[in-house]
């Protein structure tokens, strides 16, 4: 038992599986802002990204951060829910225009995030996706656009 699963985490290691996991959320950081000024990304995906960093920068959260553990899930489950409703809504060459990591890291994360969206109401999908839309709309320049990077 013991030997296979080292061999296990020995291909994992080999293949560069388990950086590219580790490097998947800095890379989703880096690809935020890229996607932030790219025009070709609808107007309500980037307003969404800019409400996303809001909401995550926020001290505002549906369940307080002081409660350990329980405090990071609603902004996990949020993340997660809008990198599904981003890369679901961004052309795919655009995105791995922007992407410094692997292909294969990027569909795995878009995998992830719709594995956790299918056991989240659609309803509950759509109103979390327009108030932060609303809330990058909200706080983006006077033009509308959120800002340039």
């Amino acid at each position: 038992m013991v030997p296979r699963i080292a061999k296990m985490v020995r291909g994992f290691l080999q293949d560069g599986w388990v950086k590219e996991a580790l490097l998947a959320l800095p890379r989703v950081a880096l690809l935020i802002p890229k996607l932030l000024g790219d025009r070709r990304v609808p107007l309500r995906t980037r307003a969404a990204l800019f409400g996303l960093g809001i909401y995550l920068a926020s001290p505002l959260d549906i369940i307080p951060d002081f409660i350990p553990g329980l405090g990071q899930v609603d902004d996990a489950l949020a993340l997660l829910l809008l990198v599904d409703g981003i890369l679901n809504q961004v052309d795919e060459q655009i995105l791995f225009e922007h992407w410094t990591g692997r292909a294969e890291t990027l569909r795995r994360l878009r995998d992830a995030a719709g594995f956790v969206a299918a056991f989240v109401p659609a309803r509950f999908q759509k109103f979390l996706y327009g108030k932060v839309a609303s809330l990058g709309r909200r706080y983006a320049p006077q033009d509308g656009a959120p800002p340039e990077v």
